[in-house]
């Protein structure tokens, strides 16, 4: 698809010479000789750069570029004479670049293209985002806040002991064990089992050599002796 090129400049042979040379080198082109006319073209056909030349008949330049930038155009600036007052005043008001004529029309042709393929990326940014909007999938997700997530857990294990304390009349140790009970029930119903008496972690107590009963018995009436 040809990029399209609007433009304008007061100046018949300039409008002509400029208009045919870009339509030559393949860009679709309008042209207009008044800044009136040249607001409609925009809002009518939308190119994707405008060379604007501020000598018009029925406005100031520097005006038109102004209302041109304010709906959102591309516009590199044509003058008649190199005024440094005129180049900074068009480059604060959004111009992509200023030229002075006669114009290097291979200076020119670089911009416009610059320009122009600076307006497809936009266009083609302003196309996803809006696909963007309308797959909810593709929406970017907000990261999982896991300390608030911690944090939560800890006050529903905080207000948990605070309610069996209360319920067993501030009694810590009877409270344990209910905490414990509730624990061990909820591993059962999870298929964990409860950890044994005698378990690593729950040590079986010992018994000293000397307190522990033989297994051998004496039978009565038998000596062991000899």
């Amino acid at each position: 698809m040809a990029d399209k090129l609007l433009v304008i400049d007061g100046d018949a042979p300039s409008l002509q010479a400029l208009g045919g040379h870009f339509e030559r080198t393949g860009y679709k082109v309008w042209r207009d000789a008044t800044g009136e006319h040249a607001m409609e073209t925009f809002r009518r056909e939308r190119p994707d750069v405008v060379l604007l030349g501020l000598q018009l008949p029925d406005d100031n330049g520097l005006a038109v570029l102004e209302r041109l930038r304010h709906v959102g155009a591309a516009v590199i600036v044509l003058a008649a004479q190199d005024d440094t007052e005129i180049a900074v005043q068009a480059m604060q008001l959004g111009a992509e670049n200023f030229l002075t004529k006669p114009v290097d029309m291979t200076h020119l042709a670089a911009a416009i293209a610059r320009a122009a393929e600076k307006a497809r990326l936009s266009r083609e940014n302003s196309r996803l985002r809006a696909l963007l909007e309308q797959v909810p999938e593709l929406r970017p997700r907000a990261p999982t806040d896991r300390r608030h997530q911690a944090q939560s857990l800890s006050e529903v294990e905080r207000q948990h002991i605070e309610r069996t304390l209360r319920h067993h009349g501030g009694n810590r140790t009877r409270a344990a064990r209910a905490r414990d009970l509730a624990r061990d029930a909820d591993q059962q119903n999870q298929g964990v089992q409860p950890e044994p008496v005698g378990s690593p972690s729950s040590p079986a107590r010992s018994r000293s050599p000397s307190g522990s009963r033989s297994r051998r018995t004496l039978r009565p009436g038998v000596d062991r002796s000899t």
